[in-house]
């Protein structure tokens, strides 16, 4: 019994020193309140796609003309301030505040909406 004992004593003071071990986990860089993050925003895979369902109206006729080949030049005439997207009327405009919202009807996934976000405050690189 004083055997059993004893070695119930042992593994219990084994495991608690083994139980204070613990892993470095890897860092996370802080948000910045800016909402970017660490893997970059590219205009032509990520940003462009989405103009797909906007160039029904934004074609030419209605600023900004969001047409693959014209959608970048014409953002940056006005509608994105490049690391601020709280000032940007495009991000305003998706988020419905401080502009009209687009699309009209059906406000874009939060998904959508913080993709363009990290673009903005990324730099808006024609990337």
């Amino acid at each position: 019994m004083k055997k059993i004992l004893q070695i119930l004593i042992v593994l219990v003071i084994g495991f608690s020193l083994n139980s204070c071990y613990y892993d470095d986990y890897p860092e996370i860089a802080p948000d910045n309140g800016g909402g970017s993050t660490a893997t970059p925003v590219s205009y032509a895979t990520d940003i462009m796609p989405l103009w797909a369902q906007c160039v029904g109206c934004h074609s030419g006729n209605t600023a900004p003309d969001l047409r693959d080949a014209n959608s970048y030049t014409s953002l940056l005439n006005g509608y994105v301030t490049p690391n601020d997207a709280a000032n940007s009327i495009l991000y305003k405009s998706l988020i419905g505040s401080g502009a009209p919202l687009m699309p009209p009807g059906s406000k874009w996934s939060s998904t959508k909406i913080n993709l363009v976000k990290n673009w903005i405050n990324q730099g808006t690189l024609n990337n």
